[in-house]
């Protein structure tokens, strides 16, 4: 390093609004810059460990090391309680000369808005993982229920919090509810829809008695009296069983999965049942039934869309409805938790670098 050099570097360094010195080989302190001066006054020919303390150790033991010339070390410490950003780099003048160059950056204000950051994030954490877990004890557990139906399914949220949802209910002797919902998007706010529409349907569920519309209406108008975002709103497919019957009621307010039925030896029939979706779009609540035969030993596929809609580049196709229905078909022999796990490991097949959407899947085995 040339005198003409060091001359040249000195008087950027002064243009510098961050305290900046240089140090010998031996870390002593060689040159400083004003603003260097001004906040810690003149320490030309002090070595560094008289300003930085044990830190100077480290920043020796760094610059020591083959290799380091050009390259910077970067730390953090505290002088006279304000909290600097410490970069350091090696210079080589020549085989006999080494410099270090040292600048010192105050970053108090950014650690306190960085802690405040940080705690914050820990809060939302903990409240998420609370919330979290909240939404998975309102779900139905695996299990037969009332001797009408053995329930089994999956659900594999795309973050944290999802928008599906799913639930099973008495509402006689002879008469069981199902159903699976999906609240467009996920997250926080999707989340509280879901705990919405479960508490909804368990407080007015008794209607469905008089006809699966009485229930989408009253659902709807529960919605809209919220008085949310417009651009919210859901799907929900109710399926209500009737054990004398030997009947399936089907109603549709928007959901693009239709249910499917494996019967005896296999053969999987789709039901096709349409609806509005519950949102602000209407009012109006106008849903047809659909009314199936079913028996014992049948089984009830009901799934979100999450399921079918993740696009395979290789095989230039989505999974889709028609894979699940395939996958239902070659593999019905399957226990009811086995088949489920099988259709998404058949659905992930199409899924590059992680679900986007939330994926619920229930199969419903009729007793």
């Amino acid at each position: 390093m040339s005198v003409g050099y060091e001359e040249m570097l000195s008087r950027v360094a002064e243009h510098l609004i961050d305290p900046m010195m240089l140090t010998d080989a031996d870390q002593v302190i060689v040159y400083q810059n004003e603003i260097m001066r001004d906040t810690f006054g003149d320490l030309t020919g002090k070595p560094l460990a008289f300003l930085l303390g044990t830190e100077a150790e480290k920043i020796e033991s760094w610059i020591r090391t083959p290799g380091r010339s050009g390259s910077w070390l970067c730390t953090e410490t505290i002088l006279a309680d304000v909290t600097y950003r410490l970069h350091a780099m090696r210079l080589d003048a020549d085989q006999e000369r080494q410099f270090s160059a040292i600048l010192l950056r105050d970053i108090t204000e950014q650690k306190v808005v960085e802690d405040g950051l940080a705690t914050n994030l820990q809060k939302i954490r903990r409240e998420t993982a609370i919330a979290k877990q909240i939404q998975k004890s309102i779900l139905p557990i695996d299990d037969e229920y009332w001797n009408s139906m053995r329930l089994s399914s999956l659900y594999l949220p795309a973050d944290d919090l999802g928008g599906d949802v799913f639930d099973i209910i008495q509402l006689s002797e002879d008469e069981t509810l199902l159903y699976i919902a999906d609240v467009a998007g996920h997250g926080i706010q999707a989340s509280l829809l879901t705990v919405f529409i479960r508490e909804k349907i368990r407080a007015e569920g008794k209607l469905a008695l008089g006809g699966l519309e009485k229930l989408i209406a009253e659902l709807l108008n529960g919605f809209l009296a919220l008085d949310i975002d417009a651009i919210l709103y859901f799907s929900i497919l109710f399926c209500k069983y009737n054990r004398a019957k030997s009947e399936l009621s089907i109603a549709n307010a928007g959901h693009n999965c239709y249910p499917l039925v494996i019967r005896e030896g296999g053969r999987v029939e789709e039901v096709p049942v349409r609806g509005m979706p519950i949102s602000k779009i209407s009012d109006l609540a106008d849903y047809e039934e659909e009314i199936i035969g079913i028996k014992s030993g049948d089984r009830l596929i009901l799934y979100t869309d999450g399921v079918i809609e993740e696009y395979s580049s290789t095989e230039k196709r989505m999974f889709g409805a028609e894979g699940v229905r395939q996958t239902a078909g070659a593999y019905y022999k399957f226990g009811g938790q086995q088949l489920a796990q099988k259709i998404i490991s058949e659905a992930n097949k199409y899924t590059l670098g992680g679900a986007k959407d939330d994926r619920a899947i229930i199969i419903a085995e009729i007793l």
